[in-house]
């Protein structure tokens, strides 16, 4: 990991998926991310790709005029990335349990899951209408 104490960087996507093939990318340009082991890269990927895919679908709606906007700080204790999108926001409280029986074969609401799983914390900040995840790597 690189002497610095963090560094920040911002990406911005459009609102259709194919922009989730340019996360890869983004997150290996972070000065100090190829350091860290392929499991923890493989973790971060998987809890920001559900992050943005979120965010694109769920907030904006696909509408290709709207942006997401990921802001990652990466310092030697963790990664925090906030996640911006144009919706109107929502909250987590009302979301259904995946392992729950009844939500078991829906087609939707396990990326909060994996999110929570992966990820050290995640939170909705409603004032900012912002998802911001923190991400141990140790």
């Amino acid at each position: 990991m690189t002497d610095k104490k963090s560094i920040k960087q911002t990406f911005i996507f459009q609102s259709i998926f194919t922009e989730l093939e340019k996360l890869d990318e983004c997150l290996n340009s972070i000065e100090g991310y190829k350091e860290l082991s392929e499991d923890k890269q493989y973790e971060i990927m998987l809890v920001l790709s559900e992050a943005v895919n979120n965010a694109i679908e769920h907030g904006n709606e696909f509408n290709s005029n709207k942006k997401v906007k990921l802001d990652i700080t990466l310092s030697t204790e963790c990664i925090i990335a906030e996640i911006y999108d144009e919706g109107p926001g929502f909250n987590p409280d009302k979301l259904v349990n995946p392992l729950e029986k009844k939500a078991m074969l829906k087609d939707h609401g396990r990326g909060w899951f994996l999110m929570q799983h992966y990820s050290s914390s995640i939170e909705w900040d409603d004032k900012l209408k912002c998802l911001r995840v923190y991400l141990s790597i140790e």
